[in-house]
């Protein structure tokens, strides 16, 4: 029991990142209709302007709120507006193309934007990201570790409280359920789409 415990606590981790990933997925694709590949670039875009910021000087809670409040969003609206709002009712085809052209694009459009390859590993947003604060029985967990789970269960929870316990998680719902019927209620289904 113990080998399987020191395997499955540092998987946690690893676990949290593909569950952010799979949360914004299916929710960029049940709000847009369209299946984003390239949402793991829009997430590195974001934790590019981190690190840049971080390594630039900037308290890492400022740049926090920089890289996931203001860059992330522009980003996604930006590319709802140029490219998704536009491919919405298209062939299957046609919606996978430019979504896996913008996955290997991204990235090094933003490398090249922010002229220096981030350091590995990245700084954690509270702590030290190499330092060990916790042992669960003898598996480390460092402040990167502990970052990203902690990220995790915030950010799920936020979206549930968003999804259960808001006007915006309701009409996003519906959405989902039925674009032309929320038209006809008075939502807009595009601002909405671009909101997810």
């Amino acid at each position: 029991m113990s080998q399987f415990f020191n395997y499955a606590v540092p998987g946690v981790p690893f676990g949290c990142v593909f569950a952010l990933m799979s949360v914004g997925l299916v929710l960029t694709y049940k709000a847009s209709g369209v299946f984003n590949l390239a949402f793991g670039a829009q997430a590195f875009v974001s934790a590019l302007a981190y690190v840049s910021l971080v390594q630039d000087g900037w308290p890492r809670w400022a740049a926090t709120v920089i890289a996931v409040a203001v860059i992330g969003p522009i980003v996604g609206i930006v590319l709802d507006r140029l490219l998704f709002r536009r491919i919405r009712t298209a062939s299957p085809l046609v919606k996978l193309v430019p979504s896996l052209g913008l996955l290997v694009a991204l990235p090094q459009v933003a490398l090249i934007i922010a002229g220096s390859t981030p350091t590995i590993p990245p700084p954690a947003i509270v702590g030290d990201a190499q330092h060990v604060y916790l042992h669960l029985g003898s598996v480390p967990l460092s402040g990167l570790e502990l970052s990203i789970t902690v990220s995790t269960i915030v950010v799920v929870a936020v979206l549930v409280a968003l999804f259960r316990f808001t006007p915006v998680g309701l009409e996003m719902r519906a959405v989902v359920e039925s674009p032309r019927m929320t038209e006809l209620a008075g939502i807009n289904a595009g601002r909405i789409s671009a909101f997810a």
